[in-house]
């Protein structure tokens, strides 16, 4: 009777694992469309450059909240093994960078302090910019290395379909972070001037909560068995 009770209560506590990996799932996917509809009903702004422009809108706590508790879930996630845990506290670790260093406004007041540091926005933007690079990436290589290997006693007949899910999303960030890697380096302006950054993080955002919600096993890709 008792060994049952173990084995219940173990059974609870990886479902309530794989419900966190779909809430982070979800809040990726749904945080750019919160940021725009949010700001636009509630403070009357328009749509921001970029997801991180938000910061200075009427949406800052929401912002700042989202990303500190994807953050915190990433640098607590265990994975399956040592290297996964590396990955996604690094991870963690960047995404609380993008929070303590906020992405500068507009160029029309360039030294208004910005963050808990109160650091000018000038400064505050380059570990911005490192700590944002650093989060999609890593999020990329969670979802191409990791998120695929699964011990093959373990594999179900949906395993391969999750497999191409995660590629695919892990190729999409990528491409996303390339691409606006090269915007940043030869068309600086360009960037600054449209909201092209705002769509290539909502890109990235939704890969990224694709990803998780698969890894959290929602019932079209779940197998009988699945780890």
């Amino acid at each position: 009777m008792f060994d049952k009770w173990i084995i219940n209560h173990n059974r609870t506590d990886l479902d309530h694992y794989k419900n966190l990996k779909r809430a982070l799932g979800v809040m990726g996917i749904l945080l750019p469309f919160v940021l725009m509809i949010g700001g636009a009903l509630f403070g009357g702004y328009d749509v921001q450059k970029s997801v991180s422009h938000y910061y200075h809108t009427n949406m800052q706590d929401m912002l700042v909240g989202v990303l500190a508790a994807v953050s915190i879930f990433l640098v607590t996630y265990s994975g399956y093994g040592f290297i996964d845990s590396i990955v996604t506290t690094l991870t963690g670790v960047a995404g609380t960078g993008v929070i303590l260093f906020p992405s500068p406004t507009d160029p029309m007041v360039p030294l208004a302090p910005v963050g808990i540091f109160q650091v000018p926005q000038e400064v505050s933007g380059t570990p911005h910019l490192i700590c944002a690079g650093a989060f999609f990436f890593l999020l990329a290589v969670n979802s191409l290395f990791l998120f695929t290997v699964t011990d093959p006693q373990k594999w179900g007949p949906k395993k391969l379909l999750r497999n191409v899910v995660y590629i695919v999303c892990g190729v999409v960030m990528l491409a996303c972070l390339a691409t606006l890697l090269i915007i940043v380096l030869a068309a600086p302006d360009f960037l600054a001037s449209t909201r092209i950054g705002l769509i290539f993080e909502t890109i990235m955002l939704f890969a990224f909560g694709v990803s998780w919600l698969v890894k959290g096993n929602v019932p079209f890709f779940r197998d009988k068995k699945t780890a």
